[in-house]
């Protein structure tokens, strides 16, 4: 009886650690074929991301049989992966959320015969894959800007082979970077590409999305899908061989070579900028801006009363589409509010201190009040200081921000001119991006700056040889104009526990000045250069950035100080020093000083306290 008692006892208690384990089952729909495009997902599930969080994810390969955001409507799938019109849909009346977004540029564009080097060539021309749908607005727009619509082309129905652009029955198609465009190249087929980002048109692809039923009913699952998802990606990225040999293991529907999935991991990188954007990242004023273009289209009604802020899952008020100076002004009311409330609060306790209390309880009490006020002024104090330092960098960034934008429309208005005299080619079009993607780091550096105070920012381990070769990697062709050699010397293996992006900051507006001061100074003509030596102690790291130019003009004490510069005006505001020395100081733990070397030149040394992990 007794073995008979706790063997019972026994499958129960598996019965309900089996529970207890027991994965959910959840459906993604994918929105083609598998292929390296969903690699990140591919990797959360393999490498057990999604296992850790409770999920048993199945993935569903595109079937044209039904439109993908249907299938995710009609509960056949949880989640769905769609392009920008999903944003189309939601604006329609369709209860959807997006989760998180991969793709920050479309890796759409159109080719064209070798012989056609303008898009106004087409007129009269056959184009495959252009049609009146949503998908195809982005080739629809870079077509318009160049002065060409619905009937100035024959538009042919896509048939998703590039056999008719080989034979040239057809002279222009729509392709993705990503898949046709390394078969072309491996068959030897001259052609020439236009890329609608190069024309101002930028959408997102790859958005991962689900219902609002989901959110509202599992909104851990959810939340939990969508990290675990952008842990995959950023595993896949990091080992794209690995995980190419993977889906020619299990997720190979289509055949592809290992050559074919690598060169589409390495587009995929290109248009999802890591570097610049989080994986997963969402902006809520780009999805607004392609809101505004898909209702400019007509395919959203302008007085559709469905709001981007509900689209967006974790959005909040902080997340408007505003821009910095309202945003700023919002969070000074909101701040400013709270502050009066607490002040409303406090003086009514202390009043009724005066009033209830008349005896030696009485006066410990209102000495502890005025020790609590005491307390409340110093706190009130540093958040004037945050406010005020915020307020700052908010001006700067306001300052930044119309230049970049001149500098992207000027680059708009040289791709037009070129386009127009027929002298555009593919050197061109590579220059033309290059510059974008430094305007894109500029902006992005607007943001590390904005995010200075950030309290939830995280330290991290990094090589400092590495960090100085990646910095070098920003300002290098800026150098190279002027015949500026850098030579990095000192020890290769130094690891540091800190923020690296602001430690890359500062190093890049030291070399930034000293090519400032190479311009300058028509004496330094030759041999210019900058060494860059890697040092430690016991508990220290040593960076000593040396230039061999005509040193630091002026007063070098007030060098650090705001608003102070010996460049011409048109050069500089005096900010990039001071605002150096305050990331080192208040937030990498360290510092910087500033001397002319005896012979030539001005070195400038930065110190890092070494932080364990």
């Amino acid at each position: 009886m007794k073995k008979t008692t706790l063997l019972f006892l026994l499958l129960f208690v598996n019965s309900l650690f089996a529970k207890a384990t027991e994965l959910e089952h959840v459906k993604l729909q994918l929105q083609w074929k598998h292929q390296f495009e969903f690699a990140g997902f591919y990797a959360a599930k393999e490498k057990g991301y999604y296992r850790d969080v409770g999920l048993d994810v199945e993935f569903l390969e595109d079937s044209s049989d039904e439109k993908i955001i249907d299938v995710v409507l009609d509960k056949k799938a949880d989640f769905g992966l769609s392009y920008s019109s999903l944003v189309v849909k939601y604006k329609r009346g369709k209860p959807l959320v997006l989760l998180a977004n991969f793709f920050k540029q479309s890796p759409l564009v159109l080719i064209t015969q070798k012989n056609i080097h303008s898009l106004k060539q087409l007129f009269g021309k056959k184009i495959m894959g252009v049609s009146n749908e949503v998908d195809t607005l982005t080739i629809k727009d870079m077509l318009k800007k160049s002065g060409l619509t619905n009937g100035d082309y024959v538009s042919i129905k896509t048939d998703y082979s590039l056999k008719r652009f080989i034979n040239k029955e057809i002279d222009a198609m729509t392709v993705f970077t990503t898949n046709e465009i390394y078969f072309l190249n491996k068959m030897g087929i001259e052609y020439n590409v236009f890329d609608p980002t190069v024309y101002g048109i930028k959408y997102y692809d790859l958005n991962l999305f689900t219902t609002k039923e989901e959110i509202e009913k599992h909104p851990r699952r959810a939340e939990n899908f969508k990290l675990a998802s952008i842990k995959g990606w950023k595993y896949a990225l990091s080992h794209k061989e690995e995980i190419a040999h993977l889906i020619q293991k299990k997720y190979n529907s289509q055949d592809k070579s290992f050559e074919a999935l690598m060169f589409e991991a390495q587009q995929i990188e290109s248009i999802m900028l890591p570097k610049i954007y989080p994986i997963g990242s969402i902006d809520t004023c780009r999805i607004n801006s392609i809101s505004e273009s898909f209702e400019q289209a007509g395919f959203i009604d302008k007085n559709s009363p469905y709001e981007i802020s509900d689209f967006i899952m974790g959005s909040n008020f902080f997340d408007m589409c505003i821009d910095s100076q309202q945003k700023a002004y919002y969070k000074k009311l909101f701040f400013g509010f709270l502050a009066f409330l607490g002040l409303v609060f406090f003086f009514m306790a202390y009043k009724n201190h005066i009033t209830n209390k008349l005896n030696r309880e009485l006066e410990v009490k209102i000495a502890k009040a005025i020790e609590e006020t005491q307390k409340k002024d110093t706190m009130l104090f540093e958040q004037s200081k945050l406010s005020a330092m915020g307020e700052m960098i908010e001006n700067i960034a306001h300052q930044w921000r119309q230049p970049l934008s001149q500098i992207n429309s000027s680059i708009m208005s040289i791709d037009f001119l070129l386009e127009d005299k027929e002298m555009k080619d593919k050197e061109i079009e590579a220059k033309l991006a290059e510059i974008e993607s430094t305007t894109l780091y500029m902006s992005k550096t607007i943001s590390d700056f904005r995010n200075y105070y950030d309290k939830n920012k995280e330290k991290k381990s990094f090589n400092l040889y590495s960090l100085i070769e990646q910095s070098l990697v920003i300002i290098n062709p800026t150098l190279k104009a002027y015949d500026i050699d850098v030579v990095i010397k000192g020890e290769d293996n130094l690891r540091l526990y800190n923020y690296p992006n602001e430690l890359k900051q500062v190093i890049l507006v030291i070399l930034s000045n000293a090519k400032d001061a190479f311009s300058q100074d028509a004496t330094v003509s030759k041999n210019k250069k900058i060494v860059i030596s890697l040092d430690q102690d016991n508990e220290n790291y040593y960076i000593n950035i040396c230039d061999n130019g005509a040193g630091i003009k002026g007063n070098i004490e007030k060098i650090f100080e705001p608003y102070y510069t010996t460049k011409h005006k048109s050069q500089g505001t005096g900010l990039g020093l001071y605002i150096c020395k305050l990331l080192l100081i208040d937030s990498l733990g360290g510092n910087i000083s500033a001397k002319n070397n005896t012979k030539n030149g001005a070195c400038f040394e930065i110190i890092l306290r070494k932080i364990d992990e």
